[in-house]
């Protein structure tokens, strides 16, 4: 049995993870990650060239067969290349295949991450009923904010899961409360476009901390998105602590509107970078509660189950099989 050794990779605006995996000619084999991931900070990246010469120098040794790149942005129509959001940094397939000395795919990340969720080691379910193989939604705030479906079909592993990518996260942002309606208007006043992602997110966290003090009437101080996370879950600043409760309102909002516009009665999925750092926040928050609050569709999603995402690289996996299924 002939096994190669490919090389995929998550590319986000903060962090560049290069890892090697193993693909089997037998298709009962799942693929597997290989040693240790190499994290690069993206930022200090301004070509591709320098990037991927620091990828070729950290794995000389080894000769690969193909690769994968998932990478933070909308990738062109025919393939063929990609600019990292909010860093100006494009990769494109050729010049990295020719650095690299192998042919390289490239994948918006959230499609590797929406990958990866069929085989998620780590789920914990918030709420809804049975876990169905039907459609589902994926969602995640992270460094932006990334929404995928999955349709299931039947393929290489039992059930293969088709990732329909999108650009969902730049959807507009829709207040459903009084309150909701408030920091939309002084959101509005910073931003031209308020999307999703104007506040779903870790700069959107920013964002919803600003508009927040806005309305308290409070001096926003200069805090991390980190920071209002742990203020906010230990509830020593009540400004914090309202902006986390309207960031979980939004974040349920949004997860049950992907779940209506797909019918995703197999599962919405919340992967991304934030989720798991507030996680027991979040399942106390207004996070389930504004997901079932549909009107007359409240039955309907009040049965469709919230899925947190806690594997530690998912984009990495997600890029590993999204590589398999491309044989």
């Amino acid at each position: 049995m002939a096994v190669s050794l490919s090389l995929v990779a998550d590319i986000g605006a903060t962090n560049a993870r290069f890892q090697c995996c193993s693909i089997s000619e037998d298709l009962a084999v799942a693929p597997v990650l290989v040693g240790e991931p190499l994290v690069l900070s993206t930022p200090t990246y301004t070509t591709e060239a320098s990037l991927f010469t620091d990828v070729q120098a950290h794995f000389s040794a080894t000769r690969f067969t193909s690769a994968l790149f998932a990478v933070a942005g909308p990738v062109n129509l025919d393939g063929g290349a990609v600019e990292v959001i909010n860093t100006g940094l494009q990769i494109h397939a050729s010049e990295a295949g020719e650095l690299l000395s192998t042919a390289v795919t490239l994948v918006n990340d959230f499609h590797a991450q929406a990958m990866a969720v069929p085989f998620a080691q780590q789920i914990r379910q918030v709420g809804g009923g049975a876990v169905l193989p039907q459609v589902k939604g994926v969602l995640g705030p992270g460094s932006g904010l990334g929404m995928a479906t999955l349709v299931p079909n039947h393929g290489s592993y039992g059930v293969h899961w088709q990732v329909l990518p999108s650009e969902g996260g730049h959807a507009d942002l829709a207040p459903s409360t009084f309150l909701e309606a408030e920091l939309w208007s002084i959101l509005a006043q910073k931003h031209d476009h308020v999307c999703l992602e104007t506040v779903l997110c870790g700069a959107g966290l920013l964002n919803l901390y600003r508009a927040m003090c806005g309305l308290w009437g409070s001096e926003a101080e200069e805090l991390s998105a980190a920071e209002i996370s742990q203020r906010g879950q230990t509830m020593s600043d009540p400004v914090c602590h309202q902006t986390l409760e309207a960031f979980a309102g939004f974040l349920g909002s949004a997860a049950a509107n992907l779940a209506l516009t797909v019918g995703a009665r197999g599962g919405v999925y919340i992967s991304g970078g934030i989720a798991p750092l507030m996680l027991d926040f979040l399942v106390s928050s207004p996070l389930r509660r504004r997901f079932e609050e549909k009107g007359d569709l409240s039955d309907y999603v009040r049965e469709i189950p919230i899925l947190m995402v806690l594997d530690t690289q998912p984009g990495l996996t997600g890029a590993m099989y999204c590589l398999a299924e491309a044989r």
